[in-house]
């Protein structure tokens, strides 16, 4: 039978990570126009506080107590499972590294005093493809970590069937 190994540490880290892409979801939904120095700005810091976490994250699940520990590993559909969820956090951080950086390229337009539309070679930002792309990204993170918890559900739940 499966024991629960998942230490207090990562589930701190979990939470925090959870926290931060509520954090995440606010700034996306946040009002732009009029504000939009204030926005980029405020959803690079959020994406700041989501890459550290994932980052976290990421050491956790690949540690022999992380969030994955209870898979069954030698079930090969559940080991492939965790192999490929291991993959997408690689691919998740990356996006979020993107995404960061061109919140940063966005918010550097309105640094200043003169205006956006004066500055040197500047173009302004799509916002609303920002947020579009931020959108996807939360819906990918928030994917990421449903199938996670599905898969260890999953091989809790068919250990503790098994004996039935």
């Amino acid at each position: 039978m499966a024991q629960a190994t998942t230490s207090p540490q990562v589930s701190r880290e979990a939470t925090a990570l959870t926290f931060s892409l509520e954090q995440l979801r606010q700034r996306i939904g946040a009002d732009i126009p009029g504000h939009e120095r204030e926005w980029a700005t405020g959803l690079r810091d959020a994406l700041v506080e989501v890459e550290q976490r994932l980052r976290q994250h990421r050491t956790d699940v690949k540690a022999p107590d992380g969030p994955l520990a209870e898979v069954d590993e030698t079930r090969p559909t559940l080991a492939r499972q965790a192999a490929d969820l291991r993959c997408d956090q690689d691919e998740l951080l990356h996006e979020v590294v993107a995404l960061r950086e061109e919140a940063q390229r966005a918010a550097d337009v309105f640094e200043g005093p003169v205006p956006a539309t004066r500055k040197a070679g500047a173009s302004i930002p799509d916002f609303g493809t920002i947020r579009q792309d931020g959108q996807q990204l939360l819906a990918r993170l928030q994917q990421a970590r449903a199938a996670e918890a599905g898969l260890v559900l999953e091989s809790v739940n068919t250990d503790l069937g098994a004996g039935d």
